[in-house]
């Protein structure tokens, strides 16, 4: 299973989402539900980077299968604000389809 960790800053605004495991929808390299899951990840990290003034960091660690990225702004714009709003909104429409067998969303 596939868990995504979205975390709040001080101002109640989530600013970082973290992905740990795998969906195990299917094999490595066919699995529908983590390329989904990646594609929205890596654009949404990808396009608050290109269409805002605001910072972003990613990490992964391969060995203990985590990653994400975080908003390092002092001062998150409304477009990013956006923008993790539609992952956000993209992630669940993949957990209602998918179910809970595979992908698990937790809010901070």
């Amino acid at each position: 299973m596939l868990t995504v960790t979205f975390s709040k800053n001080p101002d109640g605004v989530y600013y970082e989402v973290r992905i740990e495991g795998h969906a195990e929808y299917a094999e490595m390299g066919q699995d529908i539900v983590c390329a989904g899951i990646s594609v929205l990840f890596v654009n949404t990290a990808t396009s608050i980077e290109k269409l805002t003034s605001d910072e972003v960091e990613l990490w992964e660690d391969e060995e203990t299968e985590i990653s994400g990225f975080r908003i390092i702004s002092s001062k998150i714009s409304d477009e990013a604000v956006l923008l993790m709003d539609s992952l956000i909104l993209g992630l669940n429409g993949i957990a209602d389809e998918y179910g809970d067998k595979y992908i698990v969303i937790i809010y901070r």
